[in-house]
């Protein structure tokens, strides 16, 4: 058996392919892989903030229309990228085990890494107008500014003083681990109650065609269950709250045992006004759980 896989060509997507890759093997190990690398908007456009771009999926859409177009398979992609809704034909199959889901401030090795001993007028650095908002809600004495590239390349940025500080995805760090060691710096995590995760943040997802259905039969297989519970949670969450890179929501599945707790938050653009729900649910319907976290979340802001 021969899979074609579409991709982004940065070094942490290339490494997410090969987490997806290990996985199919374990439940099939004679498949063979070949890799398709997709330059997508996203990648191409670096000097503009992504809610300046203006495109929806700006690091999915040319990957999965590999498949659209026959060229590949599967895409691999980081949950976080897929917009609540994604091309017709294709179906989200696949979920690897989850990575930790926080956002944490990284900082160089002599500089203070927790968010509430930053000096007055820290300059820190993200591209997400849900970090901007939550972290502005918490220290509205710092300079938030726009970071753009691979993970890779911000950390190169922080290092040289471009920022004193980033704020960036824990998974992305922690699959970049060899590479992160090379570099002199440290970082904490920032309480899921304090900055509300992207949805999906620390999944790699995997999309394949709704017709391909033994294929879609071998991902299931090969996914993580309980990372697929809080998928499913969260995207039912986002699909329902009507979010997406532009605004300032974010929500986060944790499954335990039989249950499952939801934590979601809400901001305006300067972070002056926040609201910060928790529920909890059956792990045997994520997705209803994730639709009244939503309508929950809505209910308080609308309230507030």
């Amino acid at each position: 058996m021969r899979i074609r896989i579409a991709t982004r060509g940065s070094r942490l997507s290339l490494i997410q392919t090969e987490i997806v890759m290990n996985m199919i093997r374990k439940v099939e190990p004679n498949v063979q892989f070949d890799v398709v690398i997709v330059r997508t908007t996203g990648d191409v456009i670096q000097d503009k903030p992504l809610y300046a771009i203006g495109v929806k999926g700006i690091f999915e859409k040319e990957v999965n229309l590999a498949l659209l177009k026959d060229e590949a398979d599967i895409a691999v992609h980081s949950l976080k990228d897929l917009p609540s809704e994604i091309s017709p034909g294709l179906v989200v199959a696949g979920f690897s085990p989850r990575d930790p889901p926080y956002d944490v401030l990284a900082v160089r090795d002599n500089y203070p890494s927790d968010l509430a001993a930053l000096p007055s007028g820290a300059r820190v650095g993200t591209s997400s107008v849900r970090r901007r908002a939550f972290l502005l809600g918490i220290r509205r004495d710092i300079s938030v500014d726009v970071i753009r590239g691979n993970v890779d390349t911000r950390i190169n940025k922080l290092v040289r003083g471009d920022y004193d500080a980033i704020v960036i995805a824990e998974a992305g760090l922690a699959r970049l681990m060899s590479d992160v060691k090379s570099f002199r710096i440290k970082y904490t995590r920032i309480p899921l109650d304090t900055l509300p995760p992207a949805p999906g943040q620390g999944i790699i997802a995997v999309v394949a065609r709704e017709k391909d259905t033994e294929l879609i039969d071998l991902l299931n297989k090969a996914s993580d269950p309980r990372a697929r519970a809080e998928a499913l949670a969260e995207r039912a969450f986002l699909r329902t709250v009507g979010g997406g890179c532009h605004v300032p929501v974010g929500g986060v599945a944790i499954h335990e045992g039989d249950r499952i707790e939801f934590i979601a938050g809400m901001a305006d653009l300067n972070g002056e006004r926040k609201v910060i729900i928790r529920l909890s649910g059956s792990s045997l319907s994520p997705e209803e759980l994730g639709v009244n976290a939503a309508h929950e979340l809505l209910k308080r802001w609308n309230e507030k």
